[in-house]
């Protein structure tokens, strides 16, 4: 017999798309260990940005934990990079982390990416965005695609 409707919201998935508990400790710890290995994986934090001088302002849409967003702060010191997400435990941990890290160029909000952003238009100069298809349907992607 399948899941129900009713039962949805005790599976984790609280209106946002995910489909992982999110709240869940293991998950925090499961999403930073990707992190890392994804960014191993791609040769590092920016490496197809050689040249950096003209990048300001960089924005990590679906920042979970923040662990990139953190990472990229503390290697660019110059550049203020912004991770938003849907889910304020992951946003509040990852503000924890900036701070525990000094990073002063660290910055987080709790932001829906299939709503229109809250910054203003052409704010930045780089977007990173990983592993959007666990929380954007298909047909939000024009919109995120237009911010």
């Amino acid at each position: 017999m399948g899941t129900t409707k009713a039962e949805l919201p005790n599976m984790g998935i609280s209106g946002n798309g995910y489909v992982i508990d999110i709240e869940n400790g293991a998950e925090t710890a499961r999403l930073i260990e990707q992190d890392r290995l994804f960014t191993h994986a791609m040769g590092g934090l920016l490496p197809e940005q050689p040249d950096l001088s003209s990048i300001k302002r960089i924005l990590d849409i679906g920042c979970g934990p923040g662990g990139w967003v953190n990472n990229v702060a503390f290697e660019y010191q110059g550049i203020q990079v912004y991770g938003i997400d849907s889910n304020h435990s992951m946003v509040t941990y990852a503000k924890a982390i900036a701070s525990v890290q000094g990073l002063d160029n660290a910055h987080f909000k709790v932001m829906d990416a299939r709503n229109p952003l809250d910054f203003d238009d052409h704010y930045f100069d780089l977007v990173n965005a990983r592993f959007m298809a666990g929380f954007l349907d298909q047909a939000s992607w024009p919109t995120l695609l237009a911010e």
